[in-house]
């Protein structure tokens, strides 16, 4: 049997492709969730089983995959405009493959207040009520309960993970956006649904500017495309009630390229957000450790996703990570558990075991652990669960 299976629904008119693709693990069973894929502006579905290799990740955690295809842009008279735009841009405008996310194009000359081209692509799809329902089905299809649902979106599809946090977050365990934003268009932002948020950004980047805008001087136009990204990292952190950001220089693995990397984690034990702000990288950039980044996309993937499921067994005992296992996170010294008895062991980032004891009386001394962040694993009987720690 093919793995992904392609598959298809009829919705308000359309009918419409995706791909589903269940996970390869060795250790258990029924999959514990869904990693809903949403490819870029002009790509297709299958990225992510070629270009990302996001398999890995859905073995390694075992989740299903839900990969949408988006529909070519609806409004006729957009898709000339756009291409006569790109045209003068020596930019490919070419609208195949557009999800309807609350991403304008908006184009000023630079001295007036007024914009020449303002337009909302795909504005009138409905492509939120699209993905809850291949999410619906697909729980149907492989007896899921609602929960460990996460988002990835790549470019455009970043857009549109956004779009979908704010208008159904309370179903999301997460979010992961890869060199995406929050449209100019975008709808929903009223700081009332809390969401783990995962962003990588490079502020290089020329597709999708990390301030939002981009200046063509021999035109003299200003194209407008998204929030600028400190914006959205500020709508996320007030809406989630964070603390104050933990500031990394990401070095995880020796770097040949000279691209770095600087990690924005805003904690809190249940929403936190984490932005990668990312420099000298292409929009197109994906990291991997091989290629001599000094970090690796896929594992910091896996890393956020790990840190916010559910479920986390190797008995398919139900452990919520909502009941907060211990506290307080941030930790000064010493942790509160809500198991009496059992192990804690502590790793660093890159998976290193740093120290491993155990508790009793519901409390653990961490006093030893330098400042950083830590990943804690607790075994309490029979009962296994993995958590992000973060030490003061």
């Amino acid at each position: 049997m093919a793995n992904p299976v392609r598959k298809t629904i009829l919705l308000d008119g359309f009918e419409r492709e995706y791909l589903v693709y269940t996970p390869s693990h060795p250790t258990s069973g029924k999959a514990v969730g869904i990693l809903v894929c949403l490819h870029g502006f002009g790509r297709t579905m299958n990225d992510f089983f070629g270009q990302y290799n996001i398999t890995s990740v859905a073995d390694s955690l075992n989740l299903i995959i839900v990969a949408p295809q988006a529909l070519p842009e609806q409004n006729k008279l957009l898709n000339f405009e756009a291409f006569i735009i790109g045209t003068a841009f020596d930019n490919s405008l070419v609208l195949n493959s557009v999800w309807g996310c609350g991403l304008g194009i908006h184009v000023s000359f630079l001295f007036s207040s007024s914009n020449f081209f303002d337009e909302e692509l795909n504005k009138n799809v409905d492509d939120l009520s699209f993905i809850n329902s291949l999410i619906d089905e697909t729980q149907s299809d492989y007896n899921l309960q609602d929960h460990n649902l996460f988002v990835l979106g790549t470019s455009m599809g970043g857009f549109m993970a956004y779009q979908y946090a704010l208008k159904y977050g309370k179903r999301l365990s997460g979010i992961i956006s890869i060199a995406g934003s929050m449209g100019i268009d975008i709808k929903g932002m009223d700081y009332s649904t809390k969401i783990p948020i995962c962003d990588f950004h490079s502020f290089t980047d020329e597709i999708v500017p990390y301030i939002g805008s981009k200046v063509q001087n021999l035109l003299m136009i200003r194209i407008t495309l998204a929030k600028p990204k400190a914006d959205v990292i500020d709508y996320w952190t007030k809406t989630n009630a964070t603390g104050s950001p933990i500031k990394e220089q990401i070095q995880y693995y020796p770097s040949t390229n000279g691209i770095t990397v600087e990690k924005f984690t805003y904690p809190d034990p249940n929403h936190e957000v984490v932005h990668y702000k990312i420099n000298d990288a292409p929009h197109d950039y994906f990291f991997n450790k091989d290629n001599g980044d000094c970090m690796d996309h896929l594992e910091e993937i896996i890393r956020f996703i790990q840190s916010h499921l559910t479920l986390i067994t190797h008995n398919t005992q139900a452990i919520s990570v909502q009941q907060q296992p211990f506290y307080p996170n941030p930790v000064n010294n010493r942790i509160y558990l809500s198991s009496l008895n059992g192990l804690v062991t502590i790793f660093d980032i890159t998976g290193k075991m740093i120290l491993t004891q155990p508790f009793s009386n519901g409390q653990a001394d961490l006093s030893t652990l330098k400042t950083g962040i830590y990943f804690i694993h607790i075994q309490a009987g029979n009962a296994h669960q993995i958590d992000k720690l973060i030490k003061r």
